[in-house]
């Protein structure tokens, strides 16, 4: 997970979904409103989720019958999101994408320029994708 240096945290959400396209809404309205309840204006909000949705549909593409876990860590001056999954791939993005088709790069490519910073783990076969928004800051 990606930590925040001297941040205390307030309030954790926790959500378990199937890896089905039709609970991507469920993570979109929940995350809406996480973001309107600290403050992020309409823009950051569309922001994280799209974000959000983009990383979903990457797990569920995969076609593993799992459950994506989501955790939304709300800071004083940010919100950091946890969305892990078993089997499959999140690699950072090459600084050329030469292919465009290639779904996985150009996801990764959507959520960085949508989020503040965004990091990737794979630990003991469960991949961990973090996203930061911070409050305030213009991307």
């Amino acid at each position: 997970m990606i930590e925040s240096v001297n941040q205390n945290k307030e309030d954790i959400i926790s959500l378990t979904i199937p890896a089905k396209a039709e609970y991507v809404s469920v993570v979109r309205l929940t995350s809406s409103a996480i973001a309107s309840r600290i403050g992020f204006d309409i823009e950051e909000i569309d922001d994280i989720k799209v974000a959000i949705a983009e990383a979903c549909t990457m797990i569920i593409k995969n076609g593993e019958k799992q459950n994506i876990d989501i955790e939304f860590e709300i800071m004083e001056d940010r919100l950091i999101i946890s969305i892990q999954a078993k089997q499959f791939v999140c690699q950072e993005r090459d600084d050329e994408i030469s292919d465009i088709s290639d779904n996985r790069s150009l996801s990764i490519l959507i959520i960085e320029s949508l989020m503040d910073e965004v990091k990737c783990d794979n630990c003991d076969g469960v991949v961990y994708l973090n996203m930061i928004k911070k409050l305030g800051v213009d991307i």
